[in-house]
């Protein structure tokens, strides 16, 4: 069988030289061989990571959705679910400890460690919280954009306080930090 049709939303090179792209499916391409894998348990990842593994981590965007991994090594898809049933979660990082920051579109930061392979939620005050893009700084806090709200704000992992700064300009578009 071929490769379905689908989308291709975000691109990823991971240290082997592979390409991964999240999309509609999960995909890996060989440039070496020219040949595409098609991760079939990955049918619609949105946000995705590498990492230092070279494992790809990805979200699936929908209410009630995954936080997944597929293994580097074998492509084997583990997915992993929230404890809150209607998270929906978006964006992810890594930040320098090996923990997996997810922002949740429903107004939330999943906090997954891979190790113990659980979850801590922080809720996001405000109306319309709406974290997408995500950046982890050298402190491991973690710096986002309110799609709905023209602000940055931020998450200090050390005490769980939310500053928020505005935007100068109205951004419903930050994708990417």
């Amino acid at each position: 069988m071929g490769l379905l049709r689908g989308a291709t939303h975000d691109v990823w090179i991971d240290s082997k030289g592979f390409i991964w792209t999240s999309g509609d499916p999960l995909r890996r391409f060989d440039p070496k061989t020219e040949t595409w894998t098609q991760i079939a348990e990955a049918p619609v990842p949105y946000g995705e990571t590498l990492d230092k593994d070279d494992n790809v981590w990805f979200t699936e965007f929908t209410k009630g959705g995954a936080v997944g991994k597929v293994d580097a090594h074998t492509l084997k898809v583990t997915k992993y679910y929230p404890p809150n049933k209607g998270a929906r979660p978006r964006r992810v990082a890594f930040d320098s400890k090996g923990i997996l920051w997810v922002t949740d579109w429903e107004g939330a930061f999943l906090r997954f460690d891979p190790k113990t392979e659980t979850f801590k939620e922080y809720k996001i005050p405000g109306p319309d919280p709406t974290p997408y893009a995500i950046l982890i700084d050298k402190s491991d806090n973690i710096w986002f954009t309110s799609h709905d709200n023209d602000y940055l704000g931020r998450l200090e992992t050390t005490t769980g306080a939310f500053p928020k700064y505005p935007l100068p300009v109205a951004d419903i578009g930050t994708r990417e930090m």
